[in-house]
C-alpha cells in the first residue's frame, strides 16, 4: 500500500473520530432575540473592556438586528458606551462631530459608514437606538479606508485647514492630493501623474514627525491616526505584487489594513483607558489567533484581532456570528454552498435550534475542526478556541435589504395610458437631433490656453445650461445583441423616468411601462435591470472630462469650428494619459478619449462622443456571464463608444438621444473566441419640469425584477400593478 493511500486513510479516520468526539456544550437561545436574552454574557465578559461583534458576511440582515440587541444589553447592563465600526477613522470622527452639533443621526451615519450597513433596513434599529441614547453613547471608526461622503468630500480640505491652524508645513498641492486620494479610493491605483509615491510618503511622514512635537491633545492624536491611514492606503495602492485571487474573505493582501486597523483602535484605547468599547465588523478581522490554520492561502494572514489579543489579552473578547446558510447571494444569483458533514456549522445545524451560543472556554473547543469562517465556499481546519472566544449561531440567515431614501419615500403612480399604442411605432417615435447643417467650417490653430478656457467656461456654465431641479420624462430604447455579426437578441422597451437634476451624482430612477421582445437566443438576460446602467450614461453628471478638478489633467485640442443649426460650435478633441477608474469611470483598465461640441454663445455642450479602448480584462470577467449560453466561460470587453446628444428645451439642455456600442469576445472551454456586439439606441421625450412624476427606487427595482423573457414572445406588453 502506497504512503499516499495510507495518509489518506489515516486522515479520513481522524476526521471520522474527530466528528464523533466533538461535542461542546451549547446553549439554546430564543428564536426572536432581544436584549434580555443575552444575560449569559455577563459571566462571559467579566473584566472585558472591548467586545468584538463579528459577522460572517456583510449582507446578513438578521445578524445586524441581533447585533443591535447585543449592543443594547452591553450598554444598559454592562456599561459599554463606545461603538467602533469597521469604517473610516476620519469619516466616523466627522459623523460624531456632526451628531453632537445637531446633525440628523441617520444622515451622519449614511455619510460615514460603509453603505452595506447604513443603507440597509436591518441596520435602522441600531440607528434608532443610537439616536435615542446619543447623549450617553459615542461612535468611532477603526478602518484605514475612506468609507463615506465625509471622507470623499471633506477630508483633504480639513487636513489643510488643520495644518494651517496649527502652523504645520505641508507642501503637497491640495488639488493634486485630492485626485491621488480619489484614485486610491476608487481605482485602487496610486496615480503618480501629479504626485510621486515617494513625495507623498515623505510629506505625510514629515507631517507625523511635526505633529509629535505638538501637545498631547485629542485633535492632534486624531489627525495622527488619519495621516497614518493615508500612508497605509497609499502603500497598499502602490504595491506592485500580484493580488491574491481567492474565494477567501481575507488573505495576506489585507495584512497592512488589518495592522493599521489594530493600531487605530489601540491608539484610541490608550488615550481613553476607561471607555468600554464594542467593535462592529467582520469575523475574519476579529480572529484572535490563526496559528492553528495550515491552509496555504490563509496561514500568512495576520488579522486585526491577533494584534489586539496580544496587547489586551483577557480584556478583549471576540464573539463571532456563525451561520448554517447553504447558499449565498452573489451578483444577483443564488449559489449553493453546502455544509461539510464534519464541520462546526453542520454540528450546530444538527441541534435544530434557531440560535445557539457556544463558549470557547471548554475542552471540546480545543480540538481542530472544519469551519467556514473565512470563505462562503471553502472549509478550513482550525482550533475553534483560538479563533474566537465565543460563537453565536444562526440557523437561518436573511439577506439585508436596501432602505428607501427619504427623498423618494413618496411613490407616485405612473400612468402610461398610451404606452402600448405608441410602442408599435417605437422606431418612428424616437427623437433624433436635427441633422447637422455645415454652413461653414473654420479651421484655426487655437492656443492650448484658449482651448482650456472654452472647456472651463462650459463647466462653469453647467448649472445654468442643464436642469438642476427634478423632472420626469419618457425613454424609448432598442437593444440589439449580435454574436458573430448575427443578431441573436433584440428588444424594445419604454421607461418612465425620474431625474433629480444634472448637478448631483444620484442616478435617475425608471419604471418600465412597455416591452417587446423581437428575438432571443444564445443570450437570455436574467432580467431587464441588467441594461439599466447601460441605457443612461449622462456625461454632464459622470464624465471626468467635465469635472472641474479632473478636467485639468486632460489634453484638449480644438479641431474645427462649425456652424450647427445656425450656431457656432467648437469641436474639441480630448484625451487623458491615465487609464484607471478615477478618469475613465470604467472598472476595466483602458484608454479614454473623445470629442465634445460646445456652443460658442452659451458654452453648452450639445454633443459628446466618448471612446474607451480596454486593456486586459480582470479575472472576475469569467464570472460576469449572466444570461449567456452556458458554453461560454469567459467574457472580454474590447471597446465602448457612446454618443450623447443634448437639445435645448425651454431654458435648459436635456439629454435627448444616446447611442452606445460595446464590442468584445466570448470564449468557450476550448478557448475558441466569438465576437459579440451590444448596440443600445435610446431617446427621451415628454419632459415634465413642473410637477414631475416621481418614481421611487424601490418601485423601480421591483418592476425590473419582475420582467423576464418568456418563451412565447411578449408583444406590446404593458406592465400593470
Amino acid at each position: 500500500m502506497s504512503k499516499k493511500i495510507v495518509y489518506i486513510i489515516i486522515n479520513l479516520l481522524f476526521l471520522n473520530v474527530n466528528a464523533q468526539i466533538f461535542n461542546p456544550k451549547t446553549s439554546a437561545l430564543a428564536e426572536n432575540l432581544t436584549a434580555q436574552d443575552f444575560s449569559f454574557l455577563k459571566e462571559e465578559l467579566k473584566n472585558v473592556q472591548v467586545v468584538m461583534l463579528g459577522e460572517n458576511t456583510h449582507f446578513d440582515g438578521n445578524v445586524f438586528e441581533v447585533k443591535t440587541e447585543i449592543i443594547k444589553y452591553l450598554h444598559q447592563e454592562l456599561g459599554f458606551t463606545t461603538i467602533a465600526f469597521e469604517s473610516g477613522v476620519y469619516d466616523i470622527w466627522k459623523a460624531q462631530k456632526y451628531i453632537l452639533s445637531g446633525e440628523n443621526t441617520k444622515t451622519a451615519f449614511e455619510k460615514s459608514l460603509f453603505p452595506i450597513w447604513s443603507r440597509t433596513k436591518e441596520f435602522q434599529s441600531f440607528i434608532e437606538f443610537f439616536d435615542k441614547n446619543k447623549s450617553k453613547l459615542k461612535v468611532i471608526g477603526f478602518d484605514s479606508q475612506i468609507t463615506g461622503d465625509y471622507g470623499e468630500r471633506e477630508l483633504i480640505k480639513d487636513l489643510y485647514d488643520y495644518c494651517n491652524q496649527n502652523q504645520l508645513a505641508f507642501k503637497l498641492n491640495k488639488e493634486d492630493l485630492e485626485l491621488v486620494i480619489e484614485s486610491i479610493n476608487n481605482s485602487g491605483v496610486f496615480d503618480e501623474g501629479d504626485i510621486t509615491y515617494e513625495k507623498y510618503r515623505t510629506a505625510l511622514n514629515n507631517l507625523l514627525t511635526n505633529i509629535d512635537k505638538k501637545p498631547t491633545e485629542e485633535i492632534h492624536l486624531v489627525w495622527k491616526q488619519i495621516i497614518k491611514n493615508l500612508l497605509a492606503i497609499g502603500e497598499a495602492s502602490y504595491a506592485t505584487s500580484e493580488p491574491i485571487v481567492s474565494t477567501f474573505y481575507t488573505t495576506s493582501d489585507d495584512n497592512n489594513r488589518d495592522k493599521q486597523m489594530a493600531d487605530n483602535l489601540l491608539a484610541y484605547i490608550k488615550t481613553h483607558p476607561n471607555e468600554k468599547i464594542i467593535c462592529w465588523g467582520a469575523n475574519a478581522h476579529f480572529v484572535n489567533d490563526v496559528s492553528s490554520i495550515k491552509t496555504v492561502i490563509l496561514k500568512d494572514h495576520i488579522p486585526m484581532g491577533s494584534y489586539l489579543k496580544k496587547e489586551l489579552n483577557n480584556k478583549i473578547y471576540s464573539l463571532a456570528a456563525v451561520t448554517a446558510a447553504d447558499s449565498i447571494y452573489l451578483n444577483n444569483v443564488w449559489s449553493k454552498t453546502p455544509l461539510h458533514k464534519n464541520s462546526f456549522e453542520q454540528f450546530l445545524k444538527d441541534k435544530n435550534k434557531a440560535h445557539l451560543f457556544v463558549s470557547s472556554n471548554q475542552e471540546d473547543m480545543k480540538t481542530t475542526q472544519l469551519n467556514r469562517f473565512f470563505s462562503p465556499i471553502d472549509f478550513v481546519e482550525a482550533r475553534l478556541d483560538l479563533l474566537h472566544d465565543g460563537y453565536l449561531f444562526f440557523n437561518q440567515v436573511k439577506q439585508s435589504t436596501v432602505v428607501e431614501s427619504e427623498e423618494n419615500s413618496q411613490i407616485a403612480s405612473i400612468k402610461s395610458t398610451n404606452a402600448t399604442a405608441r410602442f408599435i411605432d417605437i422606431q418612428k417615435q424616437k427623437i433624433k437631433p436635427a441633422a447637422t447643417v455645415l454652413d461653414e467650417i473654420v479651421i484655426i490653430n487655437y492656443t492650448k490656453k484658449f482651448t482650456y478656457s472654452i472647456v472651463r467656461k462650459a463647466i462653469e456654465n453647467s448649472s445654468k445650461n442643464y436642469p438642476n431641479q427634478s423632472f420626469s420624462s419618457q425613454q424609448h430604447t432598442n437593444i440589439d445583441i449580435k454574436l458573430q455579426n448575427q443578431s441573436i437578441t433584440n428588444l424594445d422597451f419604454i421607461n418612465n423616468q425620474f431625474d433629480r437634476g444634472y448637478n448631483q451624482s444620484d442616478r435617475n430612477s425608471k419604471q418600465l411601462v412597455a416591452i417587446k421582445w423581437n428575438s432571443q437566443k444564445e443570450y437570455k438576460p436574467t432580467n431587464i435591470r441588467q441594461f439599466r446602467s447601460l441605457t443612461y450614461n449622462n456625461p454632464i453628471m459622470y464624465s471626468s472630462c467635465f469635472n472641474s478638478r479632473k478636467s485639468k489633467k486632460f489634453v484638449y485640442k480644438i479641431t474645427e469650428v462649425i456652424k450647427y443649426n445656425n450656431k457656432t460650435i467648437y469641436v474639441i478633441n480630448f484625451s487623458i494619459p491615465r487609464n484607471h477608474y478615477t478618469y475613465t469611470s470604467r472598472q476595466i483598465t483602458g484608454n479614454y478619449s473623445g470629442t465634445m461640441y460646445i456652443n460658442k454663445d452659451d458654452f453648452a455642450i450639445v454633443k459628446i462622443i466618448e471612446n474607451w479602448e480596454f486593456m486586459e480584462n480582470p479575472e472576475t470577467s469569467k464570472y460576469d456571464l449572466y444570461g449567456w449560453n452556458e458554453k461560454f466561460i469567459t467574457k472580454e470587453i474590447n471597446s465602448e463608444t457612446i454618443e450623447t446628444n443634448f437639445e435645448k428645451i425651454n431654458n435648459h439642455y436635456f439629454l435627448t438621444n444616446s447611442e452606445i456600442e460595446i464590442t468584445g469576445k466570448l470564449f468557450d472551454q476550448e478557448k475558441k473566441s466569438y465576437q459579440f456586439k451590444i448596440y443600445i439606441d435610446s431617446s427621451w421625450d415628454n419632459f415634465q419640469i413642473e410637477n414631475p412624476i416621481k418614481i421611487a427606487y424601490k418601485e423601480e427595482i421591483e418592476l425590473f425584477d419582475k420582467v423576464k423573457y418568456n418563451a412565447t414572445f411578449w408583444e406590446n406588453y404593458q406592465i400593470t400593478k
